[in-house]
C-alpha cells in the first residue's frame, strides 16, 4: 500500500514537472504571439467598466471597443510626443556632454596611473582595442536594433487588434469559460472571471498611478535640484519603475548618470540622487499602501521568483506581465478546490484590499454629505 502510494506520487510529481517544462517551452517558442495577446487582454480588462456603462447608453459595442483603442493610442502617442520633445532639449546639450565625459575620462586615468601604475598610453590602447571590438560589431548591432523596432511596431498593431476584438467579443469569451468550467455554479464561475477582471484592472490602474505621481514628484524635485530636461529625466525613471525592484534602481541611477555628464558641479548628481531617494521612500509609505491600494495579493518570494522567470521567457514585458499573470492564476487556484493548497501557498497571507485607504475615506465622506 505504501509503495502504491510512493507510486502515485512520483507520477503526480513527474506530472507537473512535465506541465511546468511544456508551459514554459512554450511560453518562450511563442512569445511573440502571446506577449502582445496578454497585453491586449490586460488592457482590455482596464476599459470593460468603461465599455460596459456606454453600452448602458446604447452605444454600439463597436464603437466603445474603438473608442477604447483610440484612447490607449492618444495616450501611447502622447507619451512619445513628450519623451520626443524633452529627449530633443536634452540632445542640443550633447557637446557639453561630451566635453564633460572626455575631462571624466582624463581624472579616471590618471587616478588608475597614480593608483595601478599603468601608463596613460597603456590604457588608451586598451580603449581603442576594445573599441575596435565594438565598432565591428555595431553593423550587427544596427541590424538588431532594426529587427527589434520592427518587431516592436508587428506586436503594437497585434495589440491594439486583439485589444478591440476582446472588448467586441467579451461576452463569447465570457461564455467560454463558464462552458469550461466543471464548477455546476454558473454564479461561482462567474465570480471568478470578475475577479480576474478586477485584480489585472487595478494592477494597471495601480502603476498607471504610480507613474504619474512619481513623474510629478520627479519632475518637481529635478527642477528644485536644477537639472535640465527635468520632465524627461523624471519620465523616464517614473515609467522604469513598472518593473518591480530593478526599475526603481535602474530608474534611480538614470538622473544621477545624466546629471553627472550635463551640469558642471556634482552637487546637482547628488541632489538628484537624494529626490530619488525621497520620492522612493514616499512611495513605499504612503503611495502604495494609500492611494493604489492592494493589487495582486503574491508573497515576496513568488513576486521575485516570477520576476526571475518572466526575465527569463519574455525579457522586460515578462518582467511586467508575469506578476498580474501570477495573480490571475492565484484567482484560479482559489477558486478550485483542487488547486487551493497552491494558491495559498502563492498568496500573502495578508487580507486583500480591495480599494485603497483614500477611495473608501472618500467614498465614506461622499456618503455623510448625501
Amino acid at each position: 500500500m505504501e509503495m502504491n502510494m510512493r507510486s502515485i506520487s512520483l507520477k503526480k510529481f513527474n506530472s507537473i514537472l512535465l506541465c511546468g517544462v511544456l508551459l514554459c517551452a512554450i511560453l518562450y517558442f511563442a512569445k511573440k504571439v502571446l506577449v502582445p495577446i496578454t497585453f491586449a487582454a490586460f488592457f482590455a480588462m482596464l476599459f470593460v467598466p468603461m465599455c460596459n456603462f456606454l453600452e448602458k447608453k446604447k452605444i454600439h459595442k463597436a464603437i466603445t471597443a474603438l473608442i477604447s483603442v483610440l484612447i490607449t493610442l492618444a495616450i501611447g502617442l502622447g507619451i512619445i510626443f513628450l519623451v520626443y520633445q524633452q529627449g530633443k532639449e536634452l540632445a542640443e546639450q550633447f557637446p557639453g556632454m561630451q566635453k564633460k565625459s572626455e575631462k571624466m575620462i582624463q581624472q579616471a586615468e590618471s587616478y588608475v596611473e597614480n593608483k595601478f601604475d599603468i601608463p596613460k598610453e597603456q590604457q588608451e590602447q586598451i580603449v581603442m582595442k576594445e573599441a575596435k571590438k565594438l565598432s565591428e560589431s555595431s553593423s550587427g548591432f544596427i541590424q538588431k536594433s532594426f529587427i527589434g523596432f520592427m518587431d516592436f511596431c508587428a506586436a503594437t498593431v497585434l495589440t491594439i487588434i486583439f485589444m478591440f476584438l476582446f472588448l467586441y467579443q467579451r461576452e463569447k469569451y465570457e461564455s467560454f469559460f463558464i462552458m469550461l468550467s466543471r464548477n455546476p455554479s454558473t454564479e461561482q464561475t462567474k465570480k471568478m472571471i470578475n475577479n480576474i477582471s478586477k485584480v489585472s484592472a487595478q494592477y494597471l490602474r495601480g502603476r498607471v498611478l504610480s507613474i504619474i505621481i512619481f513623474t510629478v514628484c520627479f519632475t518637481t524635485g529635478f527642477l528644485i535640484v536644477g537639472l535640465k530636461g527635468a520632465f524627461f529625466l523624471a519620465f523616464v525613471s517614473a515609467l522604469l519603475t513598472i518593473i518591480p525592484y530593478i526599475g526603481s534602481i535602474i530608474g534611480g541611477l538614470f538622473p544621477f548618470a545624466i546629471a553627472l555628464v550635463t551640469e558642471d558641479s556634482s552637487g546637482a548628481a547628488v541632489g538628484a540622487l537624494a529626490v530619488v531617494l525621497i520620492v522612493q521612500g514616499i512611495d513605499n509609505y504612503f503611495v502604495e499602501p494609500y492611494i493604489i491600494g492592494g493589487q495582486v495579493n503574491v508573497s515576496a518570494f513568488f513576486t521575485i521568483l516570477i520576476l526571475f522567470i518572466g526575465g527569463l521567457l519574455w525579457g522586460v514585458a515578462g518582467m511586467i506581465l508575469f506578476i498580474p499573470m501570477l495573480g490571475v492564476f492565484k484567482i484560479i487556484c482559489d477558486s478550485i478546490p483542487d488547486l487551493n493548497p497552491y494558491g495559498y501557498l502563492i498568496g500573502d497571507q495578508k487580507e486583500i484590499k480591495g480599494e485603497s485607504k483614500i477611495v473608501k475615506w472618500l467614498k465614506k465622506k461622499f456618503k455623510k454629505a448625501q
